[in-house]
């Protein structure tokens, strides 16, 4: 465990101190917004609402249900597994002046795994990729850059950025098998 940790921290300290330029501080500062719900939420709501009007009662119910019930299982995790954040746990190196934390945004010294922003990114983008699979690389390539950029802004490491994208996808399959399970039509006597 002590290795993984270890990588994790290195990884880290890769994509957030070498990746550091004005270019991606505006690529990131602007992408990570999408990791959260009510952004996802008024996007999903225009495009529906534009290019597919029965989409808005027949799937952004479920949507939003996929983005609540994983966020509850993010607060929860947040609550049970006690990792600090990178800034609280590089401190003692931050004071002694052997590391550099690159921090775009807020502070952020809460516990780290997993990551809320990445769990609504992953939600979000699975749910979709099976409603509209042709934009399937549009919608994951999205996720993952929010996912980069809380590592990036200096929020999370790698694996808090994993973890909250196992949670969204999970909860996403889920929900989408629910969805299909409930709403499957009943099966009519042959006769």
């Amino acid at each position: 465990m002590d290795y993984l940790l270890a990588l994790d921290r290195a990884v880290f300290l890769w994509i957030n101190n070498q990746w550091a330029n004005p270019c991606l501080d505006a690529f990131f500062s602007a992408i990570t917004w999408l990791g959260n719900g009510w952004i996802i939420f008024s996007l999903v709501a225009i495009f529906f609402a534009v290019k597919r009007p029965a989409y808005l009662h027949q799937h952004l119910p479920w949507i939003i249900g996929v983005m609540l019930l994983s966020g509850l299982c993010i607060f929860a995790l947040k609550k049970m597994i006690p990792r600090p954040r990178p800034l609280t746990d590089f401190a003692p190196l931050i004071e002694a002046g052997k590391v550099h934390i690159h921090v775009l945004g807020e502070q952020l010294r809460y516990r780290s795994f997993p990551s809320g922003h990445t769990q609504t990114a992953f939600a979000a983008a699975t749910y979709l990729c099976f409603l509209l699979p042709r934009w399937t690389p549009l919608f994951i390539a999205l996720a993952i850059a929010v996912g980069l950029s809380r590592i990036y802004m200096g929020a999370h490491f790698p694996f808090d950025v994993i973890g909250g994208g196992a949670v969204g996808v999970a909860l996403a399959l889920g929900t989408w098998w629910l969805r299909k399970k409930l709403l499957k039509p009943p099966l009519t006597p042959q006769s």
